[in-house]
């Protein structure tokens, strides 16, 4: 019986520290796209590693604060997550996480503007520490991508950005997704 107890004890903490863990994944990709650095540096340990594409290998905190920087300059953004690979260390404080990500992101060169659209994983190694799951090192793998030029319509005229009730996208806190009605 005794047994019975600790199996459902260890299970239930697995099954809150998977939900910790996806909680994590969606404030980071809602921190990139709304270029958010606070919200960014709270899905990392203090001393968490970032390695990004080639382009950045170092402290995440300090690639989260040049990045809002680019990010805010950029167009139109999106990060989707899709399913998680999660494996617990034996101790239950380390996790192994690989995640799905596409994204989508509008950048220009002069007055050229290009959509890409990436499909990648985020391979991160999540440590509990005080309590709290973050990322403790993250590396990204990407598995491919598409640059088109944009094309933005709108659904061939449907919807209309300078219509009043039309919210469009911001990368700040002036984002309709921080307004608490």
């Amino acid at each position: 019986m005794g047994d019975d107890r600790d199996d459902s004890a260890a299970k239930l903490e697995r099954l809150l520290a998977r939900d910790e863990i996806h909680d994590v994944l969606s404030r980071y990709a809602r921190g990139v796209d709304r270029a958010d650095a606070e919200l960014l540096r709270s899905c990392y340990h203090a001393d968490a590693i970032e390695e990004h594409g080639g382009n950045y290998t170092g402290n995440a905190h300090e690639y989260v604060d040049g990045a809002v920087i680019r990010i805010r300059q950029m167009d139109a953004m999106q990060h989707l997550l899709g399913s998680s690979h999660i494996e617990f260390d034996a101790r239950g404080q380390v996790a192994w996480v690989e995640t799905y990500v596409w994204t989508f992101a509008r950048l220009r060169q002069g007055d050229v503007a290009t959509d890409t659209f990436t499909g990648g994983r985020l391979v991160d190694r999540f440590e509990r520490r005080d309590g709290a799951w973050r990322i403790a090192h993250r590396r990204t793998v990407f598995d491919w991508n598409r640059d088109t030029p944009s094309n933005e319509g709108w659904c061939l005229g449907l919807f209309d950005p300078a219509r009043p009730g039309m919210h469009l996208a911001r990368k700040d806190r002036q984002d309709l997704s921080y307004d608490r009605p």
